[in-house]
């Protein structure tokens, strides 16, 4: 492309995806085949994403993840998603590389011991306290991704409840004061009695995207609270029935209840058989 530098000019290259600016001026370097179409379609990253905001990785080994946006750039965002680490391949297995199935590696906070241990090899430790290895930069046990708009996408529907207990445990920074995205596996209905996480009990009045709407029983009106400051009311003798996880279909009656776990005496038709049955999560996991 050839044109007059001016203003107007350099404020959209800023915003084409693989071209830089240094104090010399702009950066003139190729772009790949596969982003040419992107430049017909570039959008303001101030407008597309904002900071604090949950999003779905769109392609790579990330693909379908939950990313959280920690800061907005012209040319895309940096995200924090749950690091998927592949287990270095033992030399004698690579000659079978090409007849086995490619496994997605299993989601996993990074841990430096782990780590080195695995792959051989000592991360380095820098200001802001993060590691740094071979172009990875790890968080608080999360992995920082530098993506492009076009790798990512809004929410839709829930996210594996496994992996945002995984954010909620590396306590990064960032994350303070976050409305998590709901859990997929937890089912909510207006209506329903709830408990929040100020030890006040209220009635479900509307299900939101990021949140829940409370009507409070202690007369204090509708409250927005987040799904991982709500429980379900459950007490000894209420006939429930698992919505989803591995326990999925049982039902039974509530035996007892400790911390955030429901004991069930689980009912069998044929011959009315009572069993004790502890697996059972009282979050939002059953009904």
């Amino acid at each position: 492309m050839e044109g007059h530098l001016d203003a107007e000019m350099i404020s959209l290259l800023m915003l084409t995806p693989g071209i830089i600016r240094t104090q010399s001026g702009i950066v003139r370097q190729l772009i790949d085949p596969s982003d040419w179409v992107k430049l017909l379609t570039m959008q303001d990253p101030t407008l597309a994403v904002k900071e604090g905001q949950w999003i779905r990785v769109r392609n790579g080994v990330y693909k379908g993840d939950l990313g959280f946006v920690t800061r907005v750039e012209a040319w895309g965002a940096q995200v924090l998603v749950v690091p998927r680490l592949k287990t270095p391949t033992p030399q004698a297995d690579t000659s079978l590389k090409r007849k086995r199935t490619a496994i997605r590696p299993e989601p996993s906070l990074f841990d430096l011991a782990t780590f080195s241990s695995m792959f051989q090899r000592q991360p380095k430790l820098q200001y802001d306290g993060s590691y740094t290895s071979r172009g990875l930069v790890f968080h608080h046990g999360l992995l920082r991704l530098n993506l492009d708009l076009h790798s990512m996408s809004p929410i839709v529907g829930g996210v594996p409840s496994q992996i945002l207990g995984l954010f909620k445990l590396s306590s990064h920074p960032a994350l303070t004061g976050s409305k998590f995205p709901r859990p997929e596996e937890w089912s909510f209905e207006e209506g329903e009695r709830v408990i929040v996480s100020s030890e006040k009990e209220g009635t479900v009045a509307a299900v939101e995207t990021t949140h829940l709407l409370v009507d409070l029983a202690t007369n204090e009106g509708i409250e927005a609270v987040s799904w991982c400051s709500v429980r379900k009311v459950f007490k000894p003798g209420d006939f429930v029935s698992v919505m989803s996880g591995r326990s999925r279909g049982t039902r039974g009656w509530v035996e007892r209840i400790t911390n955030d776990t429901v004991y069930l005496l689980e009912y069998m038709e044929e011959g009315n058989v009572l069993t004790s049955f502890d697996d059972t999560m009282v979050n939002p996991d059953t009904r």
